[in-house]
């Protein structure tokens, strides 16, 4: 082992270790940690923990929101790297419930089934307010009349979007549903330009969702991650919703190795 300058021995450096230790306890708590409760977690002194997150911010090893600590889509990355043959909900489902915190209502990761014809709800994060839409986990929903549908509709290849519309039952669920081909690949080229699909009183009468797609390194959609919300509340917060669907499924992307513009020129 190396002496230092008095011949005293010298341990290894301590840095990378108590930075690796950060990780892992951000790792157990998706919701994140405040830097007093870090510190006593990892019996660490608030000012060198400090620099030390602020280090692993600068590289998104680490992000603050509110004064919280969670882990950063590069841990993320990693994470998912090392772990390579984890599920895509495993993968992707700590990341929904910083979207809950952002968006205070439910949040759902949806794949697209083996026939193209619908998604399947993978991982759900339930809102805090006490009227919210509500769903489970296996529950599939059609691809031409909700938001995580036809997030995944849109960003697919041509030929299944071809016999999608020209063999996929449509049939009208309320008085405002989008059945006809045409008006749904109009729907389909507003998606591709601007990365998210908003719904209105499609499926359910007073119901709102807003998704977008999540891609792989290949650039091929894997995945939708939707918020819905009631309708008087989505009209107050549009915005917000669109915004934080569209980052959390950026995000995503980047955790499954996406590279380049998000939503690219197609």
């Amino acid at each position: 082992m190396p002496r230092d300058a008095t011949g005293i021995s010298a341990g290894p450096p301590r840095a990378p270790t108590r930075a690796m230790r950060v990780i892992e306890a951000l790792a157990t708590r998706p919701d994140g940690l405040a830097l007093a409760e870090l510190g006593r977690i990892l019996d660490l002194p608030k000012t060198s923990l400090f620099s030390m997150l602020r280090a692993l911010e600068s590289e998104a090893y680490v992000e603050t929101v509110g004064g919280v600590y969670r882990l950063g889509a590069a841990a993320l990355r990693q994470g998912a790297l090392i772990g390579g043959g984890d599920t895509l909900e495993r993968k992707l489902s700590p990341l929904l419930a910083p979207i809950v915190a952002k968006a205070e209502e439910t949040v759902l990761l949806a794949v697209p089934t083996e026939d193209h014809r619908e998604v399947r709800y993978v991982a759900i994060a339930d809102g805090p307010q006490a009227v919210r839409y509500a769903a489970t986990i296996g529950l599939r929903r059609p691809l031409y009349c909700t938001a995580s549908g036809r997030a995944v509709l849109a960003f697919s290849e041509p030929d299944i979007i071809r016999d999608y519309l020209a063999r996929a039952p449509r049939p009208q669920l309320t008085p405002h549903t989008t059945t006809a081909k045409a008006a749904l690949l109009d729907i389909i080229a507003e998606a591709r330009r601007a990365g998210v699909v908003e719904t209105r009183d499609q499926m359910f009468v007073g119901l709102w969702g807003f998704a977008s797609p999540v891609f792989d390194a290949r650039r091929a959609v894997v995945a939708s991650l939707m918020i819905a919300a009631p309708a008087d509340r989505a009209r107050r917060k549009r915005a917000a919703l669109v915004a934080a669907v569209r980052e959390g499924a950026e995000e995503m992307s980047r955790v499954l190795g996406l590279s380049g513009e998000y939503i690219a020129a197609r």
